[in-house]
Parts: C-alpha cells; structure tokens; sequence
C-alpha cells in the first residue's frame, strides 16, 4: 500500500518536470505588395477554369465597373473645372476583408474624398479572394487609381435606334399650313367615328422625331385624359401625314434627327356636349391663372384653391392632377400630393414621380383609422 501511496505522489511531479511548451507558428503580419496570387475582387470569373492572371483581368474589371457607378463627381470640381486622378490605397486581410483606406493622391475639388467613400462603401458590403504567398492567405496592399474627367455634354441623345440631337445650329422648320404646327393639326386632326355624345374631351401630348429626310414618327404620346386608342391613333396619323412638310435641323453643317413636341385638343362638336367644353375651358382657364399665383408664396393659397375647382370641373384630368400635385408638395400638403399624383399615374399613365410617389404617400399623415 505504501509503495503504491509512493508511486501516485511521484507522478505529478513527473509531469511537472515534462517539457510541455508546444511549438506555435508565427503569424505573418507582412503587409505584401507583391505575392504569388495578388488579392481580386469577387467576380462571376471566380467560377471559370481559367488562370489566377485571367480571373484576375476579369476581377479588375468588376472592380472598376463597382467604384465608379459610386465614385460621383464633386460639384466642387465640377465647378471649378477639376479633373484628374485620384489614387487610393487599403489592405486587403487574410480574410477577405478591406481594411485601412487611405487617399495617396488627390486632385483636390473633393475628388480624393469621393473616391476614398467609394472603398469605404466597399469595405463594408464585399469581401475579396485574399492574396495567396506559398499557399497561404496573407495581407495585401491594394493601389488603386480612379480618373475623374469632365467630358463636355454631347449635342445629343440616344432614344431606342435613333440619335436625336439636343443641340443644334439651325432649328427643324415646318413649311405648311404657313409654317404653323397648330394650324396643321387644327384643319387634320378630326373627332374619332365614336358616338359624340360620348362627350370625351381632352388633350394629348406627343414628342415627334423628325428625320434627315423629313419623315416624322412619334416617340412619345401622354394621354391626360384616358381618351383611348381611337384619339391616340388619329394623332398619330396627323402627325405621321406631316411627312414632306419638314425641314430637318442641323447640326454643324449636316441635317440630324431632332425632337418637336405639340400638343393637341379633341373636344367634341355635337351640340349636346357644349356645357362639357364650357366646364373645359373654364378649369384651362382657371388652372392657368394658378400656376402663376402658386409661384408666389404669399398667394400660394389662392392659386390652390383655384386648381381645386379646376379639378372639381375635371377630376379625370391627369394634367390638371399632375399640377395640383406638384404646387401641394410645393407646399408640404404630401397627403393631397399622394393623392394627386397617383392618380394621374393610373390615367395618363406617366411614371415621372415612381422613385419619390412612395415616400411621398408614407411620409403623408394617415387619416384617423386607417393602418399605419
């Protein structure tokens, strides 16, 4: 028992005389610009069996198309005719992550700092394919140059197939009915064969595109107030029927493709619908009178109240809408704004308000009971 009591109490001394410091590999803290595997940003190339210099071009490419679309151009160097490049640096860690973002270059104007908030974004929302040194994944310095340069506006615009010119040295010219647009649609455009006393009344706008060769086509047409197809087909036939009737605009010394817009009015001529078109003219009337008093602040209510009876007279009206809309946002009435625009969406059909309509009607006060 003893011998045994003997041997128990020698054992963790044993132990104790052990050497039990275990060998930990150093960590590599190296900050690494050049490495067997340079660091990429995460791309679809990542998928392809292709070489780590391939996926790597592909990488860049990603890269740029990702900080440019953030990288705005600051209205300070924009102002101040501000162009050149700005260089920024970070760290790519082990782990993917972007760490330490710093501006090696600045132009000045603000560019530096808008390019450095471009890798800060990025730092929080992508994680890259680390740097590999043999074969482990190590830190990594990024350089990274971006161009900022103010490129002059181009004289024109693209609209689907056609170049249409925005700046020109000589207008588009309309040669008949004594060169005035407004006379031509007058004597052309006719009520469509529907039963007038349908009393539909209402006005259209169109873009037209007039070409080189003087042939007309429309590109856009707004029909404020849901009139259908059979209006909207005879515009467009009236306008088309312009053809000949053209001289193109030119730029430089060549004829373009240009941009006219008219606008038209269908009213019908059965004598039935005749207080129809006085209740028309009357909210023209009014609503015109208004948009000159609502520029005024201090008779901005005034010129409220007289587009309310415009739209009394015509609630069906998506212009008269899209104005009331645009003087009650003016003055912080977003409820009614709401209102207002979203109905004109639904019958003109146009989408100018869609990115700000949502905040709009969420920002707007709720009416008792109704849900949050």
């Amino acid at each position: 028992m003893k011998s045994i009591l003997t041997l128990l109490l020698l054992l963790p001394l044993l132990a104790f005389g052990q050497d039990t410091t275990s060998t930990v590999a150093p960590v590599d803290t190296t900050i690494y610009s050049f490495a067997d595997e340079a660091a990429r940003f995460p791309s679809p190339c990542e998928r392809y069996d292709t070489t780590a210099a391939a996926k790597f071009e592909c990488a860049q490419q990603y890269l740029l198309e990702y900080v440019y679309q953030r990288a705005l151009y600051p209205a300070e160097a924009r102002e101040q005719g501000i162009s050149g490049t700005a260089v920024v640096t970070f760290i790519v860690e082990p782990n993917g992550m972007v760490n330490r973002p710093e501006i090696l270059r600045d132009p000045g104007g603000g560019i530096g700092i808008s390019a450095l908030r471009s890798v800060v974004g990025m730092a929080r929302e992508v994680r890259w394919r680390p740097a590999f040194h043999e074969g482990k994944p190590v830190r990594y310095r990024v350089v990274l140059p971006l161009r900022f340069r103010l490129e002059e506006p181009k004289p024109y615009i693209v609209i689907g197939r056609d170049t249409v010119y925005t700046e020109l040295t000589k207008g588009v010219t309309f040669t008949g009915e004594a060169g005035s647009v407004a006379a031509y649609f007058d004597k052309h455009l006719t009520y469509p064969d529907i039963p007038q006393d349908s009393c539909a009344t209402g006005q259209l706008d169109m873009q037209l595109l007039v070409k080189p060769n003087g042939l007309v086509e429309v590109h856009d047409i707004i029909d404020y107030n849901d009139l259908g197809l059979d209006f909207t087909s005879k515009a467009i036939d009236v306008a088309t029927g312009s053809y000949g009737q053209w001289i193109a605009a030119e730029y430089e010394g060549r004829k373009v493709t240009s941009a006219y817009d008219v606008s038209v009015t269908f009213a019908p001529t059965d004598p039935g619908c005749g207080y129809i078109i006085d209740q028309y003219n009357e909210a023209l009337a009014l609503m015109q009178d208004a948009q000159v008093l609502v520029r005024d602040s201090t008779k901005a209510a005034e010129g409220l109240e007289k587009m309310d009876r415009a739209v009394e007279l015509f609630p069906r009206d998506g212009r008269f809408r899209i104005l009331r809309g645009q003087a009650r946002l003016d003055n912080n009435q977003l409820g009614g704004a709401c209102e207002d625009l979203t109905l004109a969406k639904q019958i003109a059909l146009v989408d100018w308000y869609d990115s700000v309509l949502p905040l709009i009607c969420r920002l707007s006060p709720k009416e008792e009971g109704e849900e949050e």
